[in-house]
């Protein structure tokens, strides 16, 4: 089945790219001559890539969530990596739903988008490393110093701007435009992947093992195909055509892929079957698995959300801060006389008689007005005139 694939897609493949018919019969007679222990260790090798690639994302989530376990870094990944291969939207499409599902995890976008820079930032950073070696070889030993030199330059001065964005802290206020929060995002991301680096956990292994077992499918497919090219040239044909997958149009890698391979002198109808052969172990295969992962991943994250609903039911609402109580002041003390001191009854007087009520003299008018004015001899002579009386 493996080797009728292959020549199905070896002639589609000729058809579209108007290729002589010879062409076509040598990439047919190849696809049909495949040998299947090589195509067989190609799909071990896309398995081991892909537990690399769990590896390392299950690291970085799991530090940032204890939501991102094993298996939800597994439906993440399969189903980002099976959205990123088979969808031609430059990686758009896997890193916007792994953006997705870090989110609902309870970490947010913002957050979010930096736990999946920080993975990105160890996983690319490989890469350029790759791309660096490779095209330091191929300058140095294929005679191609040219083009192997300026990838070599480009992948390391790319490092090195992550390196400075990683050691400086980028702030950004809220009204700061993307660009500047976009930096200070990325700076962040790579800081945060710097010192997970610094704490040497085996599961780093997963970002080198990510790409060093994908590109052995291609040099099993080589093998499964004829006769592959210096160890080199392959490595510098598979890192630059894994650019294209940033172009967001069907057969970018493959396309870039096989001119590179032909601009090193490698025969065409080897170049052409043994790139539709990688390409179809590695979109193919992890494609069903990305698949069933997408369908576990939709009812883990709605579990997630129902979690959280329940979560935020639970908690109770903040009480009002209680009135302070009122401060109870102690009675005063009631006076109490010691036993040597008489009461108050008893130092009151002696009730005796009732004074004398007050009668105006004979002489003084009665009840109304005095017809004439006293002066004060007069009023003290009338008084003890009363008096005596």
């Amino acid at each position: 089945m493996i080797p009728l694939a292959l020549a199905g897609a070896a002639v589609t493949v000729a058809i579209l790219a108007g290729g002589p018919l010879e062409l076509l019969a040598d990439a047919l007679a190849r696809a049909l001559d495949a040998d299947p222990r090589w195509i067989a260790f190609a799909a071990v090798a896309e398995l081991l890539s892909f537990a690399g690639y769990i590896a390392l994302f299950w690291f970085v989530g799991r530090d940032a969530s204890p939501r991102l376990d094993l298996r939800a870094g597994a439906d993440i990944t399969l189903a980002g990596a099976a959205a990123t291969r088979l969808l031609p939207t430059g990686g758009a499409g896997g890193a916007a739903l792994t953006l997705w599902a870090i989110a609902r995890t309870g970490l947010g976008a913002e957050r979010g988008g930096r736990v999946l820079l920080s993975f990105l930032a160890l996983l690319y950073g490989v890469f350029l490393f790759g791309i660096a070696a490779a095209g330091a070889a191929v300058a140095l030993g294929a005679g191609h110093a040219i083009a192997g030199g300026v990838a070599a330059l480009l992948a390391t001065t790319a490092i090195l701007v992550g390196l400075v964005l990683g050691t400086r802290s980028v702030s950004a206020p809220e009204d700061a435009g993307r660009v500047r929060r976009g930096a200070a995002l990325l700076s962040g991301g790579i800081r945060d992947a710097l010192g997970l680096l610094g704490r040497g956990d085996p599961r780093l292994l997963g970002a080198p093992a990510w790409w060093a077992f994908d590109a052995a499918v291609l040099w099993a497919a080589f093998h499964a195909l004829g006769e592959p090219p210096a160890l080199g040239v392959l490595a510098f044909a598979y890192f630059v055509g894994q650019v294209g997958n940033t172009i967001p149009l069907p057969g970018a890698v493959s396309g870039g892929m096989v001119g590179v391979l032909l601009a090193f002198g490698v025969a065409p109808d080897l170049a052409l079957t043994s790139v539709l052969a990688y390409r179809a172990v590695a979109i193919w295969l992890p494609a069903p698995l990305g698949l069933a992962a997408l369908a576990t991943l939709r009812a883990r994250v709605a579990r997630w959300t129902e979690e959280d609903a329940r979560a935020a039911l639970a908690t109770p609402a903040a009480a009002p801060a209680a009135a302070p109580a009122p401060v109870r002041r102690p009675a005063a003390p009631v006076f109490a006389p010691a036993a040597g001191f008489a009461s108050a009854a008893a130092l009151a007087p002696a009730p005796g008689p009732a004074a004398p009520a007050f009668v105006p003299p004979a002489r003084f008018p009665p009840g109304g007005a005095w017809p004439f004015a006293m002066t004060g001899a007069d009023a003290a002579g009338a008084a003890r005139e009363h008096c005596t009386a």
